[in-house]
């Protein structure tokens, strides 16, 4: 073992001594990376950074999407839908895709919906995505506003997810 201890010594060296002394950084990612759909919230119905309602813009892309887990004692830590940030601020509240939603974690999001809506709309509950297996292209994420101060009554905790990093550009919504 120590015989061949000198023969990798001088190997590295010459590997070293081969490499240029100012070896540039890895060039970063490209401005218009691909969209987040891998990695956490893949049950979420949208990803980072697809655009979230009309009109196509930057302004509608979603930059944040942070997980709705439930703090209430018949289903701690579980997570009951999906808080998605757009990159002009407004938030919008979603469900789980259908093959994770329970019908606890169902009544669990309707609750904070209903609580949470914004007073232009009249919405108390998630519309169904399906009737008898045939969409019915309803709305899957409403407007919302989630004051820090309520998350105690309203039984729930807000787990960061995905976010598109800070500094990259989005890329073009009509793309």
């Amino acid at each position: 073992m120590l015989a061949f201890a000198p023969f990798l010594l001088i190997a590295l060296n010459d590997v070293l001594a081969q490499a240029p002394a100012g070896a540039p950084p890895p060039a970063p990612a490209a401005a218009s990376a691909p969209p987040l759909e891998e990695g956490p919230c893949l049950d979420s119905s949208r990803a980072v950074p697809r655009v979230i309602a009309s009109p196509l813009s930057r302004g509608m892309q979603i930059v944040r999407i942070d997980q709705v887990v439930s703090t209430a004692t018949m289903m701690p830590g579980q997570v009951i839908g999906f808080l998605c940030t757009t990159q002009d601020g407004s938030t919008w509240l979603g469900e789980r895709t259908a093959e994770y939603m329970s019908p606890a974690s169902a009544t669990a999001i309707n609750q904070v919906l209903s609580s949470t809506h914004l007073p232009a709309e009249n919405v108390k509950s998630f519309p169904p995505q399906s009737h008898y297996g045939v969409p019915t292209k309803l709305p899957q994420l409403f407007k919302v506003s989630v004051p820090q101060n309520s998350w105690g009554p309203l039984r729930i905790a807000l787990t960061p997810c995905v976010a598109w990093p800070a500094g990259r550009p989005l890329p073009d919504p009509m793309m």
